[in-house]
C-alpha cells in the first residue's frame, strides 16, 4: 500500500516535467504569427497575397466567407498579380474592390 502512494506521489511530481515542451511550444506561437502579421502588412496596407483569414476579414464587406475565397483563388490561381485582380474572386465585385483600393497592397 505504501508503495502505491510513494508511485502515485512520484508520477504527480513528475508530471510538470512532462507538459513543459508544451508550454515552450505555447510560448513560440504567437512569435510566428507576429511575424506572419507584419509580412502581410506593409506601408499601413494589407498584402492580399499574404493575408491570413483574420486579417482579410478586416477589410470592408470581407466576412468570413469571401476572405476564404480570397485564399482559396489564391490557392488555386497563384499569387495575385494586381489589386484589379481581386474583382475575379467569387463574390467580390466593384463595390468591394473599391472600398478597399486604398487598404490593399500585392507584393
Amino acid at each position: 500500500m505504501l508503495m502505491k502512494k510513494l508511485s502515485a506521489v512520484m508520477l504527480l511530481a513528475c508530471l510538470p516535467l512532462f507538459s513543459q515542451p508544451v508550454l515552450a511550444a505555447e510560448k513560440t506561437a504567437p512569435k510566428q504569427t507576429t511575424t506572419t502579421t507584419a509580412a502581410a502588412k506593409e506601408d499601413g496596407k494589407l498584402n492580399i497575397n499574404t493575408a491570413t483569414l483574420a486579417e482579410l476579414t478586416n477589410l470592408k464587406g470581407i466576412g468570413d466567407k469571401k476572405a476564404q475565397a480570397i485564399v482559396d483563388y489564391r490557392e488555386k490561381q497563384g499569387k495575385f498579380t494586381s489589386v484589379d485582380q481581386l474583382a475575379d474572386v467569387n463574390g467580390i465585385g466593384p463595390a468591394t474592390l473599391e472600398a478597399n483600393r486604398d487598404m490593399i497592397i500585392v507584393k
